[in-house]
């Protein structure tokens, strides 16, 4: 084993997540059928680092490494839908089957009017690069996101 004595302040040791953020949906945002768009969250709860805007996470000046990012949402139909699509997407790559690890997501393909779902994972980013949520669904006509805060992004940096 190994001991540590200190008799100042401890530098060096552990971490605090930080950069770190959570924004959520509070209003409605139509969304077109067959389309891949942007969920421009429009509230924040936090941001540590004032890295989000409009919804979409910038990793900070001197902040690269690996980060932790979830979703949670859907949409609410009050109408039969076949898919419905949400993904976390690396500098705007758009393919929820990618492999080279831009894009994290996943897949309704229930015909439900409700659908509500989680959707996490780590990416490893540098300086600069961004973090957003697409949403996609084949209904045809638009439809509007899960209200009333149901639709939250956050994330923060791991401590490595």
């Amino acid at each position: 084993g190994v001991t540590i004595a200190n008799s100042g302040t401890a530098t060096g040791f552990g971490g605090d997540n930080t950069p770190a953020f959570m924004v959520l949906l509070s209003s409605g945002q139509s969304i077109s059928g067959s389309t891949n768009t942007v969920v421009a969250f429009d509230t924040e709860i936090f941001d540590t680092d004032n890295a989000v805007s409009s919804g979409v996470f910038t990793v900070p000046s001197g902040e690269a490494g690996k980060y932790f990012f979830t979703v949670n949402g859907g949409m609410s139909t009050n109408n039969d839908i076949n898919e419905i699509n949400i993904w976390l997407s690396k500098n705007s790559q758009t393919s929820v089957n990618s492999t080279d690890g831009s894009a994290i997501g996943i897949g309704f393909t229930h015909a439900l009017q409700k659908e509500i779902g989680s959707v996490s994972g780590v990416f490893n980013l540098a300086v600069g690069d961004t973090v957003r949520v697409y949403i996609y669904h084949d209904f045809g006509s638009n439809k509007n996101v899960a209200l009333g805060g149901r639709f939250t992004f956050q994330g923060y940096k791991l401590i490595t």
